[in-house]
């Protein structure tokens, strides 16, 4: 009887254990981490800042990297990792389902000021949005934090950020909901 009563008492540490686990990755916090590797990678293979290049070469070697990275994650129905946000590109959209994320970067700016705007067009889910800005010096800094209310009500939000000029701007969006969704449309543009 004993030894049936301490098998229920470990099945209950187990189960408690587990969901305290399960909770503590379901409250992650925000954070630009997954687009930080991908802009470190982005400055390896381009070098030292120079803002007298094209912006198109440059281009073409973040898709380059963009596509390896989907190339390494199986690249499946929904490309895993970091997308490109170009400024001045035109507005980039999807839907981030339950407590998963999204994130893009831009490659370096050329300007000192730019304008992310974040269209949440449909979708009810809190969702928390960090951007942050990485320079040459590999060093991150988050310059907004921000969290889009649980509703059913459309919001468009614009952040400016200043002295980006020769920086790569990641912008990671984290759905906090377990069962609703967050429709958006991004886009990036100097200001």
């Amino acid at each position: 009887m004993k030894s049936l009563n301490n098998i229920k008492k470990t099945t209950v540490i187990v189960l408690i254990l587990l969901v305290a686990t399960a909770f503590s990755y379901s409250i992650e916090a925000q954070n630009c981490n997954q687009g930080s590797k991908l802009a470190k990678k982005t400055w390896a293979k381009w070098g030292p800042w120079k803002p007298n290049i094209s912006i198109v070469p440059f281009k073409n070697e973040v898709q380059k990297l963009k596509n390896v990275w989907n190339w390494v994650a199986a690249n499946g129905g929904a490309n895993i990792g970091p997308r490109l946000l170009e400024l001045d590109g035109g507005n980039e959209s999807g839907t981030i389902t339950g407590q998963t994320k999204r994130t893009f970067v831009t490659p370096p700016s050329f300007d000192n000021k730019v304008e992310i705007t974040i269209n949440k067009y449909d979708g009810r889910a809190e969702t928390g949005v960090v951007i942050c800005v990485q320079g040459r010096d590999g060093v991150t800094t988050q310059k907004v934090s921000y969290t889009f209310p649980n509703s059913r009500n459309g919001k468009v939000k614009k952040f400016v950020l200043n002295n980006v000029r020769g920086k790569v701007i990641i912008i990671a969006m984290k759905n906090k909901s377990v069962g609703n969704k967050f429709k958006y449309r991004i886009n990036g543009k100097k200001k």
